[in-house]
């Protein structure tokens, strides 16, 4: 049951204004006709009839990426099948692997049932569906392509999900050595050594230096390894609390930016985004800059976000897209010529394609030697330092041998 507003004459002169209660705009008129009143302007009252928008859709909310994706493909099949857009609707609500999703699918079908369109609906849940999604999904209405333009999202969002499952899935081995790492030097450095530090109480010749060392630092875990784990958990805590903020993101954006292979892997990631997004946008039929200011937020990093923004801006002044990517030092001459090209010959969006897929071709080169290098590494920084205080351990009874020898 949702609220309507409704204008009508309660007689031949007499205009009341009011809300009434009803499952649809047709009951809602009924129920007006029946009350002997003379309905003029109905509508859903729109704080009234978006509970579930306003509570789950809120600042905040955010729904899996997956959610997004199987909403997309199911609605693009059902409309290609024929079925009206408000039917497939309420045949997606009825499933209940995301429930959040669910409430936000029943909240649209609401707006769609009294006329809305499907671009509208969107853009009511704005931390749900980005901008790029609806105004791809707006241009789709205006063509009369909404199920292709819909495969394409489909698609589009099932390629970003698979690039960051094999990105998670290349790091896990890493740190996976990494963490385990952390917790044998804790162990060793909290119970370990400081057991076998007794053996060198008397012990009368001093100490090698890089024992010393180890000895003092296993001294302080044992007596105060609570208050170490509780130094390591905040620091974990800030850091992350850190970089979620704008001025943490700009940090850790430009530090990545400094290591050479994986600045060209996140340059190669963002731009295959940043052209494969644009060429979609401009194949549904969206106007360049209206694609360029919403291709401006799928890039991540904040240093090349900000480059692609004054791209953007350039084009918005009068430039052309070859131009203004030419003034850029983000794209390499590659780019500049597969895009020349393909404005000249009115398909732009081929030429971002094929500049997206070399970009994402020289990404998995760079993320396959990036792993391959990190994980050896990983180890070997781990071993090595457990190998360390091993043979800072032994080093004093190698001296204690030579001198019984």
């Amino acid at each position: 049951m949702v609220q309507f507003s409704y204008k009508a004459k309660s007689g031949p002169q007499n205009v009341i204004n009011g809300f009434i209660e009803a499952e649809t705009l047709a009951e809602a008129v009924t129920k007006l006709t029946n009350a002997g009143k003379m309905p003029i302007d109905v509508k859903l009252h729109m704080k009234a009839a978006l509970p579930a928008n306003e509570k789950n859709a809120g600042p905040g909310i955010r729904v899996p990426q997956a959610a997004i994706y199987q909403f997309t493909r199911q609605l693009a099949d059902l409309l290609e099948a024929g079925i009206p857009l408000t039917r497939c609707m309420e045949l997606l609500s009825r499933q209940r692997q995301y429930p959040l999703m669910v409430e936000i699918i029943e909240s649209m079908t609401v707006l769609l049932k009294q006329g809305g369109s499907l671009s509208l609906a969107l853009s009511k849940n704005p931390n749900i569906f980005s901008p790029l999604y609806i105004h791809t999904v707006k241009a789709a209405e205006s063509s009369g392509q909404v199920p292709l333009v819909l495969n394409r999202l489909a698609q589009f969002l099932e390629a970003d999900m698979q690039l960051q499952s094999k990105t998670k899935a290349s790091l896990l081995y890493p740190a996976i050595i990494f963490l385990v790492g952390l917790a044998t030097l804790f162990v060793l450095l909290s119970f370990v050594l400081p057991r076998l530090t007794l053996m060198f109480e008397d012990f009368d010749a001093q100490l090698p230096l890089v024992t010393r060392i180890v000895v003092a630092v296993s001294q302080i875990f044992a007596h105060f390894w609570w208050l170490m784990a509780l130094v390591i958990t905040g620091a974990v805590f800030w850091t992350r609390s850190y970089l979620k903020t704008e001025k943490g993101k700009a940090w850790i954006d430009g530090f990545t930016l400094k290591i050479p292979l994986l600045k060209s892997y996140i340059e190669n990631t963002q731009l295959s985004r940043f052209a494969r997004t644009l060429g979609m946008l401009l194949e549904s039929g969206v106007p360049i800059v209206t694609a360029l200011e919403s291709v401006v937020l799928v890039v991540d990093n904040s240093a090349l976000q900000e480059e692609v923004r004054k791209m953007a801006l350039k084009v918005k002044s009068g430039m052309s897209l070859t131009q203004a990517i030419k003034t850029s030092t983000l794209f390499p001459e590659m780019a500049v010529d597969l895009i020349a090209v393909g404005q000249e010959s009115g398909k732009l969006e081929k030429g971002l394609y094929k500049f997206a897929a070399n970009c994402e071709r020289s990404s998995q080169e760079l993320a396959q030697t990036f792993v391959t290098i990190l994980g050896p590494a990983v180890l070997v920084l781990v071993v090595g330092m457990v190998g360390f205080m091993i043979v800072a351990m032994l080093l004093p009874m190698f001296q204690m041998n030579m001198i019984i020898n």
